[in-house]
């Protein structure tokens, strides 16, 4: 008898693609059932069932994977086989996503037509073994009263029916094996349960003889219980070592478990049904987003309490310069003042320290420093850093050991740069180490790397935390006062700079209170460089052309203030607050100089500085910005633009005026 038509269920918003499933599905003479929403194959279902469902992943208000979920939640259709159909990538997530929801097989648009057709075939072909089987079960029922006469062709019958379920225990997707007796010796294995364990032949073995690997990982303890207590076990996300890629390499994988008795006919366990699914892939995943969610946490912390320190940090100079101001403010006369004008520079020049330690380490970490290399020996960066540490390491009576060759450790590299690397590390084992301590620094060549070593008896760094010592705004411990300040910028710009050189540092310590060490690896100069020379001091000469000088700036105290410092350095200086002021002053006055603020209101410094090179009566002018802005790009765009020279606010005012006299 011929099977009668099977149905197949086309879900899919556009009526377009209904038709081109129908043209593909025509040949295979089947009953095709359209649907176009996913509401609409949901009201189908409630009262017919189908074969197979080809389900489109993209639809609006229900999406494939919604429909599918619902469709799993009636019993009467969890197990009808879903096809996905997706114009989209299929990402391991999607993947996993689909499977959960039912899907057996994807197909990805614009697909081949055979490819279609050879998977519903498949299906089909196994809705038919399933209805046959169906129709079996049903005709032995119905026989019941004549099972003695048609003895024979029932057994016959049975057996035919249970090389079919061998069959499809052998093509099951899964992986299954059946154990027999108290030694779980295999009496079927299919053959994803052989690729699993990366074994043949497995039928007649013990368990623990074949597989010995699984024992010590407690595997086979399950089976024995199951077999012993008669009882179902279900296992999820078991870890496994196993190796399939029969390399002798054990690698991890995850698998949902489930060992059920099997029974003889007396009703005693005979044997265990071990089903096993892997769920690497889902577990994988999670952890992956779990590990990312902690990152955020960690992320979102060091954010927060970096804006504590933060404030801090700035409160604690800003408090000092108002004071002082509000006492030259008191004072009848300027007399008097020069220690609140020395407390005002102090604090200000700290500020303006915080503001280039950010912004080094912004231009550090990214790789926009640029380095001036050159050749030189260790031993002038080393005393370069002594030099800008020495306040620092007197202050707290320190004893300081330097030893370090005179030649024969050189490095090509930025000499300024170099010495801020180890500066920062003199500072920071002077900051962290009791006053009084001792700290040694060693010089010395290893193969091709020049090695610097800087150790301290300080407070020492906890196991813990020393593989985070050199990430961003990482601290030691700190009281409340946070007496030693900083924003935990200084190692992590070490880090990004010796890392700009080519080398690497690395941090060492025993525990809290045993001290710390620091070393620095860095390639090593073939040839002896020349020693390297104390940085030159610039100054500006004392007899010099006055020169005439136009200050844009729309800050009215910055501008005012360094006007004042101008004129007083002998040079005739005008003011203008706004680009538009600017250019009619720039006619006007003919100035040499034109000292620029780039981020004014409405026409900024960089529209000022183009009509100013358009202009034949002033294209010659010396054209300085001094601005907050002092990335790479922005230094890039001032020179394309024909500004001569590009100061970061804050700047040193004996730099402006060289500038303004150059």
């Amino acid at each position: 008898m011929n099977d009668p038509p099977a149905t197949i269920l086309v879900v899919d918003d556009r009526p377009a693609n209904l038709i081109a499933f129908e043209a593909i599905l025509e040949p295979l003479g089947q009953r095709l059932v359209r649907a176009t929403s996913g509401r609409e194959a949901l009201r189908f279902l409630l009262h017919d069932q189908c074969a197979l469902i080809l389900l489109d992943v993209q639809m609006p208000d229900l999406d494939g994977f919604a429909t599918a979920a619902l469709i799993q939640e009636r019993p009467r259709t969890r197990y009808t086989p879903i096809i996905f159909v997706t114009a989209i990538h299929r990402e391991e997530e999607e993947i996993v996503k689909g499977y959960a929801y039912g899907a057996v097989d994807y197909i990805v648009k614009p697909f081949n037509s055979e490819a279609l057709l050879t998977k519903v075939r498949v299906f089909l072909e196994h809705h038919r073994r399933e209805q046959a089987l169906k129709r079996e079960v049903d005709l032995r029922a119905s026989e019941r009263d004549e099972l003695h006469r048609r003895e024979q062709v029932a057994r016959a019958d049975a057996e035919a029916q249970r090389e079919r379920l061998h069959a499809l225990f052998m093509q099951a997707p899964a992986a299954i094996a059946i154990l027999r007796g108290p030694d779980q010796v295999f009496e079927l294995a299919n053959s994803r349960f052989e690729e699993l364990v990366c074994r043949k032949d497995l039928v007649g073995w013990s368990g623990r003889e074949v597989l010995p690997e699984l024992i010590h990982q407690g595997l086979w303890d399950i089976p024995d219980r199951v077999y012993h207590g008669g009882e179902l076990f279900i296992g999820k996300e078991y870890a496994v070592r196993l190796d399939p890629p029969c390399d002798g390499h054990l690698e991890e994988r995850f698998f949902n478990v489930v060992a059920q008795p099997t029974r003889d006919v007396s009703g005693k366990v005979d044997g265990v049904l071990v089903h096993v699914v892997e769920v690497t892939e889902s577990v994988l995943a999670r952890r992956k987003v779990e590990t990312l969610a902690k990152q955020l946490q960690d992320a979102d912390r060091s954010k927060d309490e970096f804006l504590a320190m933060l404030s801090h940090e700035l409160r604690n100079p800003l408090s000092p310069i108002l004071t002082a101001l509000e006492l030259m403010r008191l004072r009848k006369n300027a007399e008097g003042a020069e220690r609140e004008r020395g407390i005002i520079e102090r604090q200000v020049g700290h500020l303006a320290r915080l503001v280039d330690d950010l912004l080094d380490v912004s231009r550090a970490t990214t790789g926009k420093i640029d380095l001036r290399r050159e050749p030189i020996e260790m031993s002038a960066i080393v005393a370069r850093a002594v030099e800008v540490a020495r306040p620092l390491i007197d202050s707290k009576h320190h004893r300081l050991n330097v030893t370090v060759s005179e030649v024969g450790l050189a490095v090509e590299g930025d000499p300024v740069r170099l010495a801020q690397v180890i500066s920062n590390l003199l500072n920071n084992a002077a900051k962290y180490t009791e006053p009084g301590g001792h700290i040694v620094v060693e010089g010395f060549r290893d193969d091709s790397e020049v090695v610097l070593r800087v150790r301290d008896t300080g407070q020492g760094i906890p196991p813990d935390r020393l593989a985070s010592m050199f990430d961003l705004f990482v601290q030691g411990e700190q009281p409340l006062d946070r007496s030693e300040g900083g924003l935990g910028v200084g190692l992590t710009l070490v880090r990004s700079l010796v890392q700009l050189h080519g080398g690497n540092v690395e941090a060492h310590s025993e525990g809290v209170g045993r001290g710390c060490e620091f070393v620095v690896h860095l390639p090593a100069l073939d040839r002896h460089g020349p020693r390297g020379q104390a940085p030159r001091t610039s100054g500006r000469t004392e007899h010099h052309r006055s020169r005439r000088v136009l200050v844009v700036d729309d800050n009215v105290d910055a501008a005012d203030t360094l006007a004042e410092a101008l004129r007083h350095a002998g040079h005739e200086v005008r003011v203008e607050y706004d680009g538009s002021s600017a250019l009619a002053a720039a006619k006007q006055l003919q100035p040499d100089v034109i000292l620029l603020d780039l981020g004014l209101p409405g026409m900024d410094g960089f529209e000022v500085a183009r009509r100013l090179r358009t202009d034949a009566g002033l294209s010659k002018v010396r054209l300085v910005a001094i601005t907050g802005y002092g990335q790479a790009a922005d230094r890039k765009r001032t020179a394309e633009i024909g500004i001569e020279q590009h100061l970061v606010k804050p700047v040193d005012l004996d730099r402006v005026i060289e500038s303004v006299e150059e």
